[in-house]
């Protein structure tokens, strides 16, 4: 048995559980389009945490890590999309309760919806740099590289989309109480500001 394979899991699940930009906006997509906003989004998720699995491989975490002026850059763009939903989602909360009643929320075309949930993970650098400095922990002495990285990335995504998914299925669930007119207004202004906070604290902390 692969004892590290199983401790890796082990962190991973307690990772994916932790609260993040990324679990931020499945709530928000959760409450907005139901279990089609939750697939989308997760999808999304999904395929950037693939991208940068790959990139992690193949090294240009290291390049991002290396370079200040790369780094900077894409966390400042991440950190403007954080805030460009969070201003987006607070300033829908300003809506009247009974607009926020009046039948389910009009379809986004699906493409947005992925691109939300995309967005988010692919413009955090944080998650190049952490995949550079966790996942070669895992690797035993003699192991090809490649081969465990990829493992070890695929392991990872799939816990944190299994975890986002039952996370948002669980908020769908609960949708007719939190979709309440008083209550939906404040949970999407708790969201934009979660969404706001995550936004400047990558925009401001360091590694």
């Amino acid at each position: 048995m692969d004892t590290e394979l199983l401790a890796f899991a082990g962190i991973s699940v307690l990772l994916a559980v932790t609260p993040g930009p990324d679990m931020a906006v499945v709530t928000k997509n959760a409450l907005a389009h139901g279990r089609r906003g939750v697939i989308l989004t997760t999808t999304g998720i999904a395929l950037a945490l693939a991208i940068w699995i790959l990139a992690t491989a193949f090294g240009l975490s290291a390049l991002l890590r290396a370079s200040g002026e790369a780094f900077l850059l894409i966390k400042l763009v991440g950190a403007a999309y954080l805030a460009y939903l969070g201003l987006r989602t607070l300033i829908d909360s300003r809506r009247r309760p009974d607009d926020l009643l009046a039948g389910e929320p009009a379809p986004a075309p699906a493409r947005a919806i992925f691109r939300q949930g995309f967005l988010s993970a692919m413009s955090n650098p944080k998650l190049g740099v952490f995949f550079m400095t966790f996942l070669p922990q895992f690797v035993a002495p003699g192991q090809p590289v490649l081969p465990r990285l990829l493992l070890l990335g695929v392991i990872f995504a799939v816990i944190g989309w299994t975890w986002m998914n039952v996370y948002g299925l669980f908020v769908t669930r609960i949708r007719d109480f939190i979709t309440a007119p008083r209550v939906r207004q404040w949970m999407e202004r708790v969201t934009g500001v979660v969404l706001l906070g995550f936004g400047a604290r990558l925009a401001v902390e360091r590694l």
